[in-house]
């Protein structure tokens, strides 16, 4: 373990999220656009002007965020008389990161995909103060449908999240909690990082998948990396095999509405079965490629994964 390759690997995650963001950005219209640019900075400050205002003790503050000249104009013209004034001293940033999942920016993206939001969270707000940030989401996605992008976001507790418990819906193809590795390794392949920590997944080389906590730990107790730059949603070192059960179920529902997408995750899924109880999730291979310094964003479109699996 180096602190120089860490960044390094870190340095390669954001420059492919970086392609990945500016291929989504190129699919969605002028004003779905600034739904991206703007979500940052709602959820990092309170302000009665902006969108998602619910009062003034709403949890706020994105770790490590500052927002940047293109966001302060766009917010400047939703409101003209809102001015950001950055908060002195170490005030607390309870919202730990924003990610985007799904298929924005893959070759899936279409015209109606929607957005699909995980709100990363610390643990123990009260639960006032998580009803209201709730309510601050339902608000964001009121709003984001009046400039005509489909947005749903999703509260995750980190903490609660790896040890399997959830307070609802993770994302809008989700099924609840029969598939919780399933919905992670779609996580991990799809994500775009918008802000906040990052995915301390992305540190660990997949040959220490199966000692996870232990490798993880030593990153943290020996200060590695800093503990507020990164966020653990978990590992991939093994999947449930009742999870292929309610993953193919799941998805013979779902291709109601959408019969091509839920045949290639059927398809997948079934992959996936044959291979039990050594499984080789794509999120992995995905991971391998990044560490192997192979970053062409067409052969790890997630979706181009998937196809070639199958």
């Amino acid at each position: 373990i180096d602190r120089k390759v860490l960044a390094q690997l870190r340095a390669r995650f954001m420059a492919l999220n970086e392609g990945r963001m500016a291929r989504a950005v190129e699919g969605l219209t002028p004003r779905q656009q600034s739904v991206l640019t703007l979500l940052p900075l709602f959820f990092h400050v309170n302000h009665p002007l902006l969108p998602g205002y619910v009062s003034g003790s709403t949890p706020a503050g994105l770790s490590n965020f500052e927002p940047d000249a293109q966001a302060l104009t766009e917010a400047q013209r939703l409101t003209r008389s809102f001015s950001y004034k950055p908060r002195h001293g170490n005030p607390p940033r309870p919202i730990h990161g924003l990610f985007l999942m799904g298929s924005l920016g893959t070759l899936a993206q279409a015209e109606q995909s929607d957005m699909d939001v995980w709100v990363c969270h610390a643990a123990g707000l009260a639960e006032w103060a998580l009803a209201e940030l709730s309510r601050k989401c339902q608000l964001l996605e009121a709003w984001a449908a009046s400039l005509g992008a489909e947005a749903h976001f999703f509260l995750i507790e980190p903490q609660a999240f790896t040890v399997g418990e959830r307070n609802g819906q993770l994302s809008s193809d989700d099924c609840g909690t029969t598939q919780h590795y399933l919905l992670l390794d779609e996580f991990y392949r799809t994500a775009i990082w918008l802000a906040g920590r990052t995915p301390l997944w992305w540190l660990v080389p997949v040959y220490e998948e199966h000692n996870y906590q232990a490798y993880t730990q030593t990153l943290l107790s020996k200060r590695f990396i800093r503990t507020d730059h990164d966020l653990d949603l978990g590992h991939l070192a093994h999947i449930p095999a009742g999870e292929f059960v309610g993953a193919g179920l799941w998805q013979l529902f779902k291709g109601i509405d959408s019969p091509y997408k839920s045949l290639l995750k059927l398809l997948l899924t079934e992959a996936y079965a044959s291979e039990h109880p050594q499984v080789r999730c794509l999120s992995l291979e995905f991971k391998q490629a990044v560490f192997a310094n192979q970053l062409d964003l067409d052969a790890l479109d997630p979706y181009v994964m998937v196809y070639r699996r199958i």
